[in-house]
């Protein structure tokens, strides 16, 4: 459930796109079309790891911080 303190992110290099989930402190990737190469890297299970750069950069974008892929909020603050 989308909260007023929550974002819904979407990150996105020239290849690769993820939808992220933030509330608060916690983060959650909704989908993400990475997930090939996440698995040809070995990661294994169905949850991104938090060093993915998608993770990372939603991570960065939430404090503040520039990031190193492009990043839209979705859902808009009404």
């Amino acid at each position: 459930m989308v909260t007023a303190n929550s974002k819904i992110l979407q990150v996105k290099n020239r290849r690769h796109v993820a939808i992220v989930y933030v509330n608060g402190g916690e983060i959650e990737v909704v989908d993400c079309t990475n997930s090939v190469n996440c698995r040809i890297q070995g990661v294994k299970g169905e949850g991104c790891p938090s060093y993915c750069p998608f993770i990372a950069d939603a991570k960065r974008y939430v404090q503040g911080l520039r990031t190193k892929y492009m990043v839209e909020v979705l859902n808009s603050d009404t």
